[in-house]
């Protein structure tokens, strides 16, 4: 029965993360430690491939709308890829309970930052400078090691900061689809060594993601405004936020 349960509520949750430009781990991560899974050896590395097909999946679907800005898109995908096994290997000098509590904290900071959103006209050209990309290039860094720390991928962190430095959000996720493929798989071969695998639930929950992220992001590209997208994405952090924090707090 938690194969059936686990392999809907992964459909459910890659649908979202297809909508928001996200790989599914950011979201995934702590749903399936409602499961019991531990999370250095069973969670990170599933939810690390779960992140990297369905990231790629809605890029795929993005990028045929033409949304993608691809002078940001691949110098911060290749800055991403190369740091992100630096927040794994600093996983051992951190235990567990510190590194969800961490986890709690950007949650709360993101979604307070998504919340109250710079005004954005999804109708407006674009018109992002060099000065910025080079920003985002540097803000990248940072976001790539702390995200692979987290076990998470990056797109939930470059998300939100490509909004604060002036993309449009719609462009913002598309971009942030590309950006996010590639470090996700450079994080999850890192947790290779000591990783443990279920074979059917990562067969079962592969299938699901794929899906539910290309119809989420189909969906977004037809129908969501930036405003709305932005609005979507604090409250699924804060929902987050607030069940990890009960959890920590239970137990």
């Amino acid at each position: 029965m938690s194969y059936v349960i686990l392999t809907l509520l992964l459909f459910i949750l890659s649908f979202l993360s297809g909508m928001m430009g996200l790989g599914v781990a950011f979201i995934a991560t702590p749903t399936l430690g409602l499961f019991g899974l531990d999370l250095k050896h069973e969670i990170m590395p599933l939810s690390l491939w779960l992140n990297g097909i369905t990231a790629i999946t809605g890029a795929i679907t993005l990028a045929r709308k033409g949304m993608v800005d691809w002078r940001t898109a691949l110098p911060l995908l290749a800055i991403t890829t190369l740091v992100a096994p630096i927040g794994v290997w600093l996983l051992q000098f951190v235990s567990t309970t510190t590194i969800w509590w961490i986890y709690v904290g950007v949650l709360f900071f993101l979604a307070y930052r998504m919340a109250f959103p710079p005004p954005q006209d999804d109708s407006a050209p674009r018109s992002i400078g060099d000065d910025v990309r080079v920003k985002a290039g540097a803000a990248s860094a940072a976001i790539g090691v702390f995200a692979g720390f987290l076990g998470v991928g990056p797109g939930f962190l470059m998300m939100p900061t490509l909004v604060l430095l002036g993309y449009n959000a719609r462009i913002a996720a598309a971009t942030n689809a590309v950006i996010v493929t590639l470090p996700s798989f450079s994080a999850f071969a890192a947790h290779l060594i000591d990783a443990r695998f279920d074979w059917l639930l990562l067969g079962l929950t592969s299938v699901s993601a794929i899906i539910g992220a290309q119809s989420g992001a189909a969906f977004m590209a037809r129908r969501v405004k930036s405003l709305t997208l932005t609005r979507i994405f604090a409250a699924a952090l804060v929902l987050l936020a607030l069940q990890r924090t009960w959890s920590l707090v239970v137990a």
